[in-house]
């Protein structure tokens, strides 16, 4: 007899029977489930897109502008002056906020040793040696009493020159630096062009004019130069001291130098920069001081006398010091943007600026400050600390005032090719869950 099979089983003394599903409803089943399996890949494809174009960034370059306006108040009357040029700007920004004839090409005496000194220090070390030539210790005038055959270091003869103001040191740091004294001038020119100067000209590195009718520059000019000789620690050490001893001749002690510049020492903050005279320039002076977090250099150029010369630096500085307010463009740490160093996954870093941007305001000027920021939406690969991500441009009053870098504060690198293709992965799957709790988030 043959066996039939059904769909019944017995546990104990119950049977029980499971249905016959009908053939139809069978077939209706798989084409249920292969159309759901077919949604879901469309809609993971969906989400692998939408991922895909997030991670796009439509501006290559964010950029933002904020408008400050300078505080109001009632604007000083500016300084009465002895000298006949002069000027006054801000250390930090570099504007000018008061002047008398400050593009006339004048002679100015032995401030030019700050040009000296700025195109020593971008040729020589300090510790370099230096033999005096005949030449060098038969200049004449101020010097420090240098004799053929000695040797002294750069950076001893760079103290002689900005502190004593000594013309024998100028030409043996010439001599020493360029070969010749006309080709060590010819450094000084360009170099004095290269930082803006239109009105220069210089023909020795130590401003006697007696014999050179063609040496000459401008309060304006001069003041470029001071800045820039503050922007370095070890000259600006230099200029700010008192005194300072460096060897003496063989067998002799060491000289003593007294710093020439009279306010060093006797006006609160002042802390450079350089002295000159000659019966053709007059008392000069380039000084530079501090004070509440502001930055003044100052010049007076053919004051009457060395008296009258200093009133008239105390009374410039005094006027930027009281007449002025700074203002704060961009922070040291301020988050200026973010730059995307890779999308799967998503890694960022704030860029800030390289260094705080301020200015110095007259007060009840109308000044009036605009800050553009530009930084990059994405790098192409990791990024270092430091690294430039961008740029903060300062305008004041339409024109450009200053422009500086926008640094990545920490360094990123971009992700191996597994971390970034599970991040994608997640990143997908992410959307597709945002896609399935759509219509819950919108109606409930």
């Amino acid at each position: 007899m043959k066996k039939v099979y059904t769909n019944s089983h017995r546990i104990g003394r119950f049977r029980f029977t499971t249905p016959r599903i009908p053939a139809f409803m069978r077939k209706s089943h798989g084409r249920i489930l292969f159309v759901a399996a077919c949604m879901l890949v469309l809609l993971f494809a969906v989400s692998c897109v939408l991922a895909l174009a997030g991670s796009n960034l439509n501006a290559a370059v964010a950029r933002s502008e904020t408008r400050i306006e300078a505080p109001a108040g009632e604007k000083a009357s500016p300084p009465g002056l002895y000298a006949q040029y002069a000027i006054l700007i801000d250390g930090e920004s570099g504007r000018v906020l008061f002047e008398k004839n400050a593009h006339e090409q004048v002679p100015v005496a032995s401030t030019t040793k700050i040009m000296t000194a700025l195109v020593v220090r971008d040729q020589l070390d300090l510790d370099e040696k230096v033999t005096i030539t005949p030449e060098a210790a038969d200049v004449g005038e101020q010097g420090i009493g240098v004799t053929p055959g000695e040797v002294l270091t750069v950076e001893e003869l760079l103290w002689a020159l900005l502190v004593y103001s000594a013309n024998d040191a100028a030409y043996a740091l010439a001599q020493y630096t360029s070969g010749s004294v006309q080709s060590f001038v010819e450094l000084m020119n360009s170099r004095a062009a290269a930082l803006g100067g239109r009105e220069t000209n210089f023909e020795n590195p130590h401003g006697l004019d007696m014999n050179t009718p063609g040496h000459y520059s401008s309060a304006y000019d001069l003041a470029l130069m001071g800045r820039e000789l503050m922007k370095d620690p070890v000259l600006a050490r230099m200029v700010g001291a008192e005194s300072h001893s460096i060897s003496g001749p063989p067998g002799q002690p060491e000289r003593i130098l007294e710093n020439l510049n009279d306010l060093i020492g006797g006006y609160k903050g002042a802390n450079g920069i350089k002295t000159g005279y000659t019966s053709r320039a007059g008392w000069c002076l380039v000084t530079s001081a501090e004070q509440s977090g502001k930055r003044l250099i100052g010049v007076v150029l053919n004051s009457p006398s060395k008296q009258a010369r200093n009133v008239d630096a105390a009374n410039l500085l005094d006027y930027g010091f009281s007449a002025t307010e700074r203002v704060v463009l961009a922070a040291e740490d301020q988050r200026l943007g973010v730059t995307r160093v890779s999308a799967f996954p998503r890694r960022y870093v704030k860029a800030v600026p390289a260094h705080e941007v301020a200015a110095l305001t007259l007060r009840g000027s109308g000044d009036v400050f605009d800050v553009r920021v530009a930084v990059v939406r994405k790098s192409r690969g990791g990024v270092e600390k430091g690294d430039a991500l961008g740029t903060v441009e300062a305008l004041l009053n339409g024109q450009r005032l200053e422009r500086v870098g926008a640094e990545a504060t920490r360094t990123a690198g971009a992700p191996g090719p597994f971390t970034a293709v599970f991040a994608f992965l997640w990143y997908s799957l992410c959307w597709m869950g945002k896609i399935i709790s759509a219509p819950v988030r919108v109606f409930f």
